[in-house]
């Protein structure tokens, strides 16, 4: 029990300070989708070729949870995951069809995309010759 008027005074100053110092120093606890990169991989004559796989890689918060989706026709190897504890992911991407793809890594809080443009490719296991 508090015994006088000015010790319940400072505890209560000394708690409120306490508070506000957890509140501010508190980190940001939204979780986000940064950025998404698709690699070239073995591609001659440079781009992106149909059938063959290239690399999706999608940075953000640790563990989020993301869903890959490409608005033209497209594969992946794994299409929904948990950015790692580092934040990152990975997963193959096969485009079908040629044109511009929008590649995007969606989460509740929002996402990014990539935008490649997709010509013919002839997949040869190791490479690929992109045409067109």
């Amino acid at each position: 029990m508090i015994r006088s008027r000015k010790s319940a005074l400072t505890a209560f100053a000394t708690f409120a300070a306490a508070s506000a110092a957890l509140v501010l120093a508190a980190p940001d606890a939204s979780a986000y989708v940064s950025s998404v990169n698709i690699s070239s991989g073995s591609s001659i004559g440079g781009g992106y070729g149909t059938t063959c796989s290239y690399t999706v890689t999608v940075n953000g918060s640790p563990y989020e949870y993301v869903w890959l989706y490409d608005s033209n026709t497209a594969t992946f190897g794994t299409q929904q995951f948990s950015l790692g504890s580092g934040g990152t992911g990975t997963s193959s991407w096969t485009p079908s069809s040629t044109g511009v793809h929008f590649v995007q890594a969606w989460s509740y809080n929002g996402s990014q995309f990539a935008v490649v443009t997709v010509r013919t490719g002839i997949n040869l296991g190791s490479a690929c010759i992109v045409t067109g």
